[in-house]
């Protein structure tokens, strides 16, 4: 959300655990350009084919083609491409994170929207081929699975001591130093 903002975007943020119906009335309330969907607990991946297959029924968002945003931390581009995207004929894009919403969503409004979404869309069609065509480990039964556990002796181990246990103060300490650790990829990517 925030980053979309910093960037000219008007978002409309309903929270969390909002049901579909009530995301779906407020993008056409709104006359959202796009619905964004983020999912940070595996529950959210079938909400997330829900709130698809209602945009597919649903004439405004069908006939308009609306995008579809789909970001968070359960989600991926595999699960996009075969879970989510074919629930609906409008573009359904994966953002693997903020930084990336930008672009996309740049991608998605503007004169070569087109060329953009049959991209994305290619590319869904060859991970779909791809897991479609994986080959399958074959699991073992679950006698052969238990009789192979890794044997450990929990009676006779004991955990090692740690080196330090509570909390570190570091006064005065030296920003340029820290600054030497942060990647800066994402902002500048962003901004």
């Amino acid at each position: 959300t925030v980053v979309l903002q910093c960037n000219n975007f008007e978002v409309v943020n309903m929270g969390v655990m909002v049901p579909c119906h009530e995301i779906l009335a407020k993008a056409k309330e709104e006359g959202a350009d796009i619905v964004g969907l983020s999912g940070l607990i595996t529950p959210s991946l079938e909400e997330m084919q829900y709130v698809a297959a209602e945009m597919q029924k649903d004439e405004h968002f069908r006939g308009n083609k609306i995008p579809l945003l789909i970001g968070g931390a359960t989600t991926s581009r595999v699960h996009t491409a075969v879970k989510i995207a074919p629930h609906y004929e409008g573009p359904v894009v994966y953002v693997p994170d903020a930084s990336r919403s930008v672009s996309v969503a740049q991608g998605l409004l503007s004169e070569q929207a087109a060329k953009y979404i049959a991209e994305v869309n290619a590319d869904y069609d060859k991970v779909r081929h791809q897991h479609a065509n994986k080959k399958q480990v074959p699991l073992w039964p679950l006698a052969k699975a238990r009789a192979n556990k890794t044997p450990i002796d929990w009676a006779g181990y004991t955990p090692p001591q740690p080196k330090f246990i509570g909390r570190r103060v570091f006064k005065n300490f030296d920003l340029g130093e820290l600054a030497r650790y942060i990647d800066w990829g994402p902002f500048f990517q962003t901004w």
